[in-house]
């Protein structure tokens, strides 16, 4: 006897395919699974709004016992990551391996990439908001995230991480707290070199962000640093000085000595 396999009546849109795999992932959290236990396997007949009120506060006693405040308790999607402390500066010859790390806490999977399954998203998009939470993190946490950093957290190469912070500040004319951003580092000295000599040669803010794709606040940083830099140049003939006054240090404030014009 032939056996038919019942039809398949279900909506496969984008929409709808999206919606389920949303409530798939979002199924896996401790809360829910909790949840599950309270209603279904430990004989709770309070209702779910009071056993979700009981989770919750479970959970935020967990969180409060183990974690204190040096990150040491891992949440569901969080993983951590040693990235370079934001006190801790580059020098000539100095390697990775010579350089302080510190661990940081960084949320790969979160409640909002969860929400944002349900509608269906370009993976640009989704990377670049996970770029954004990514160093502003560890930012928090006194630490700056390179493109390299980056790069390995999202499965793609430098150059396109590169481009991802580049979009980002394009996009929201505001700098992303990456080390290179931070401590001008690597490609960061070149657009400090074209920003500057654009500003020397007259052009405007706007031409300089659009040609350089640097967003409106980066480029005034870099135009303020040079300016307050070269009005103490002309008062100190000390670089220990012109960096404790300027909080920049001692590499940085002579990259900008070196773009001084010398008829200044």
């Amino acid at each position: 006897m032939l056996k038919f396999i019942n039809r398949d009546t279900r909506d496969h849109s984008k929409e709808s395919l999206a919606e389920r795999r949303y409530h798939r992932v979002k199924g896996k959290s401790l809360k829910n699974i909790l949840l599950d236990r309270f209603i279904n396997n430990y004989g709770y007949d309070k209702g779910i709004v009071t056993a979700n009120a009981i989770v919750e506060n479970i959970l935020t006693i967990i969180e409060q016992y183990y974690r204190y405040s040096d990150n040491s308790f891992i949440k569901h999607g969080q993983m951590v990551w040693h990235a370079v402390p934001i006190d801790e500066y580059p020098k000539k010859g100095k390697s990775i391996a010579q350089t302080k790390l510190k661990p940081i806490v960084l949320d790969i999977i979160s409640d909002v990439d969860i929400e944002d399954m349900k509608t269906p998203m370009h993976h640009r998009e989704i990377r670049i908001k996970k770029v954004e939470r990514w160093t502003h993190q560890a930012y928090d946490q006194g630490a700056l995230l390179t493109q390299l950093d980056l790069a390995v957290l999202l499965g793609v190469n430098e150059y396109t991480a590169g481009n991802y912070v580049r979009e980002y500040q394009s996009l929201y004319n505001r700098p992303l707290p990456t080390r290179g951003n931070i401590q001008d580092m690597g490609r960061g000295q070149t657009h400090k070199n074209d920003i500057i000599t654009m500003y020397l040669n007259g052009y405007l803010v706007p031409t300089i962000c659009q040609r350089t794709k640097h967003s409106k606040d980066a480029v005034e940083r870099y135009i303020r640093d040079f300016e307050a830099i070269r009005l103490l140049n002309n008062k100190f003939d000390d670089l220990n000085t012109i960096s404790l006054i300027t909080r920049l240090s001692k590499s940085v404030v002579q990259q900008y000595i070196y773009l001084i014009p010398q008829n200044n």
